[in-house]
């Protein structure tokens, strides 16, 4: 299927690879179906295209690449609106990209991951209500530790 999209231009999908987001996403609750799209070739960052909106796309990215150690629970009540009927099925998590004008000092939602059924292709933004987390965690730390120590304040 050709979909149309103001940011990645016009892009043909496969129907079995849209992902059902039933609450949508807090903010954005209109939009329900996504597709997401690969970065390039081996990028722990993607594209979540709405389906609903084609001005709505986000950055997303694969968590684990840079924040190795990060975990959280997702509650069994929040697990059986995706459809998960037990610990073994498998689910991927992406997390939401902010990129401002400096790319080095792109921030990463630890808070709020993304949580997605891959069977039946149901997600969700879970939002915890008690995280050491927040919104903005650095995924180039390094690169934003000296960006930031060479700032003029």
């Amino acid at each position: 299927m050709i979909i149309q999209t103001s940011f990645l231009g016009e892009i043909e999908i496969e129907e079995n690879t849209i992902i059902s987001f039933p609450e949508g996403i807090p903010g954005f609750e209109q939009s329900r179906r996504y597709v997401i799209i690969p970065m390039g070739e081996a990028s722990p960052f993607f594209y979540l295209q709405s389906l609903d909106d084609e001005d709505f796309c986000l950055l997303i990215g694969q968590p684990f690449v840079f924040f190795p150690d990060y975990e959280f629970d997702v509650p069994d009540e929040e697990l059986q609106k995706l459809g998960i009927e037990d610990q073994g099925q498998e689910l991927v998590v992406y997390v939401i990209i902010s990129v401002p004008e400096d790319f080095k000092m792109a921030t990463a939602n630890l808070l709020a991951p993304l949580v997605i059924n891959v069977v039946n292709k149901k997600g969700m933004q879970y939002v915890p209500g008690k995280s050491a987390y927040t919104t903005r965690h650095y995924i180039f730390q390094r690169e934003a530790a000296s960006v930031r120590a060479g700032e003029v304040r």
